[in-house]
């Protein structure tokens, strides 16, 4: 009766750990950036945007996804490929360009004139799948500036590792 109540006991342990999720550790640009509902209704994106704004109502968003693979050999850049895929379904006018084309963390940029919106995109390799990063903006300034600084700062993400202090950051996003 023990190893039965063992075995389950790991079984339940070891299907915890499968499901767990990566927690990346990011710095807003600024003070204000809330969470809200994701625009598309899809609950595992992590969707941000500044003070004043709503996710019906923004001219700024970031969104950070997980994408679990089942197949454990597609790269970030595959994952990014297929999302600026999509991206080109939803904008016609489209030409993306890879700022970083490195296989396990790519970096991608598009603006669309006709629907006045930007997005710079990056994907990277987590713990337990690809870690997806978009920022999106429907009033560009069309400024290389403007892209040059946010291409920084989607560069800065990076996963969460707990180290042995006590204190967790507070800038930590549970993906």
């Amino acid at each position: 009766m023990k190893k039965i109540f063992l075995l389950i006991i790991c079984f339940t342990f070891i299907q915890g750990i499968c499901f767990a999720k990566d927690i990346i550790q990011f710095d807003f640009p600024n003070e204000g950036w809330h969470k809200v509902i994701s625009p598309d209704n899809v609950e595992s994106k992590k969707c941000y945007v500044p003070y004043n704004q709503t996710n019906d109502n923004y001219t700024e968003m970031l969104i950070f996804y997980e994408r679990i693979l089942k197949n454990p050999g597609i790269s970030p850049i595959v994952i990014l490929n297929k999302q600026l895929g999509k991206d080109k379904n939803n904008y016609k006018d489209i030409a993306p360009q890879y700022i970083k084309q490195d296989m396990d963390d790519a970096i991608a940029t598009w603006c669309s004139k006709l629907y006045s919106t930007c997005s710079i995109s990056r994907a990277f390799q987590g713990n337990q799948g690809i870690v997806l990063v978009t920022y999106i903006n429907k009033m560009p300034h069309y400024s290389q500036n403007i892209f040059t600084n946010w291409v920084n700062i989607l560069g800065s993400v990076k996963l969460y590792t707990p180290d042995n202090s006590q204190e967790k950051p507070l800038n930590l996003i549970e993906l």
